[in-house]
């Protein structure tokens, strides 16, 4: 006899085949990325937009790649994925809240690299609704229900839309900002 539980998680393994293999292929560009503008990102402040939105955006693609672990474990149990996607989703929702406190605070700062509405709509708001479903999901989940999880899609979706335009954005402010730097000097 099978397991519904079971049967619908494997419906998922070709979603998250793939997903897993862009979100390992976009952290590998990002490494390369770092590795040829090392001596510029090395050199700027760990608390500047800049720094704030590449370690978030690295992290949503890990987040992608954990989701893609975690659905392709075989013979899953409600535990088995719901508990890691409640650890998950929690603690990437309280690392959102400290931006959210950061963002509050620095908001009238002149030196952003990043204006409000990119931080807003491209990082702050995404994982909040984001991670707020998959805590949402997970608690489903752990109690056998999988009516919701094609919210997934949106999770997975979001944030490697976001994650991606952030990531092309970092590229585009690390080139502008060393051309600058060279200018002056």
């Amino acid at each position: 006899m099978s397991d519904p539980f079971v049967e619908t998680i494997n419906s998922w393994t070709n979603f998250f085949m793939l997903t897993g293999s862009v979100a390992a292929t976009l952290i590998g560009l990002i490494f390369v990325s770092v590795s040829l503008h090392i001596d510029f990102i090395a050199s700027v402040r760990k608390d500047s937009d800049m720094n704030t939105m590449a370690r978030q955006t690295f992290g949503d693609f890990l987040i992608i790649l954990s989701f893609a672990f975690i659905f392709m474990v075989p013979f899953e149990t409600p535990m088995g994925v719901g508990v890691p996607l409640l650890i998950l989703g929690l603690m990437m929702l309280a690392r959102t809240g400290k931006l959210w406190l950061k963002f509050a605070r620095s908001r009238s700062s002149r030196r952003r690299a990043f204006t409000s509405n990119q931080m807003l709509g491209r990082l702050l708001i995404p994982n909040t609704v984001c991670f707020a479903i998959v805590v949402f999901l997970a608690i489903g989940i752990l109690h056998g229900d999988t009516r919701y999880l094609d919210w997934i899609v949106l999770v997975v979706i979001w944030l490697m839309i976001s994650s991606t335009i952030n990531a092309w954005d970092l590229m585009l402010q690390v080139a502008d900002m060393k051309r600058e730097m060279e200018r002056q000097g």
